[in-house]
């Protein structure tokens, strides 16, 4: 089984807690799950009790920067601080494992894991616009959205994007969106590289953990499109897609 893993950015101290016990914080980005209290961390050849989790994670999609993972977040561990980076001679380019004391996801679990393949290269959703719109048209579904001019200049003029997906069998909205995908929620947590893109999937990609009906269409594409909105997230099975901007 696979231990879930995140990169060591930085390590400082904390005073000492009321019965006298040192304090220190590990500051961890690129989760592949979000520790828990009384999970073990294995720093170097170290294993660390996690005492207290922050939940504060950053979330950098919302400002179109790159996130790779569950975020960042600190945990606090009840190690002195300069015992603990006499163990790491490069802080912020260690990667660390963790022994959780509950389940982890299924993709812990599996070597049967879907591929992600990221297709928004050079743009993307707006990342405050709550309003998708569908629309059907045959075999046709087309995607409407505001761009994201923020990470995207030449957007900055244009008020609307279209994904136009081809010969479309089926799709669904489900609800998941940042902060379920954050907490676990989503079935892709911590397996899709990020939040807030548009992906292809391929290989199995357990459509039944998630119980939101699909919508049937005329087509018999088959292709598994997955893209990640600011409130929801659009599932589609169809033959290809299009981009199309609206001047």
């Amino acid at each position: 089984m696979r231990k879930p893993k995140g990169r060591l950015t930085d390590i400082f101290s904390l005073p000492t807690d009321g019965s006298g016990q040192p304090q220190s914080v590990l500051m961890l980005d690129q989760l592949t799950h979000v520790p828990e209290i009384g999970d073990v961390l294995r720093l170097a050849n170290r294993n660390l009790p996690i005492a207290q989790v922050d939940r504060q994670r950053m979330r950098s999609c919302l400002t179109g920067w790159p996130l790779i993972g569950l975020g960042s977040i600190g945990v606090l561990v009840n190690k002195p601080t300069d015992e603990l980076k006499t163990l790491v001679r490069h802080p912020n380019r260690l990667w660390v494992t963790w022994t959780p004391k509950s389940n982890l996801p299924w993709h812990f679990t599996t070597d049967d894991l879907p591929m992600f393949t990221r297709l928004n290269e050079g743009w993307n959703a707006h990342p405050n616009d709550v309003g998708l719109r569908l629309e059907k048209n045959g075999d046709e579904l087309i995607a409407r959205m505001k761009p994201n001019p923020y990470a995207y200049r030449r957007y900055e003029k244009v008020p609307e994007i279209s994904v136009s997906f081809v010969n479309c069998s089926n799709y669904r909205v489900t609800s998941v969106n940042d902060e379920g995908w954050y907490s676990g929620q989503c079935r892709f947590s911590g397996l899709a590289p990020e939040w807030g893109e548009f992906y292809e999937i391929s290989g199995d990609t357990r459509d039944n953990m998630n119980s939101t009906p699909w919508i049937k269409m005329e087509g018999v594409g088959a292709k598994h499109f997955h893209y990640y909105l600011k409130d929801e997230t659009l599932e589609i099975k169809a033959q290809d897609w299009v981009l199309k901007s609206k001047s």
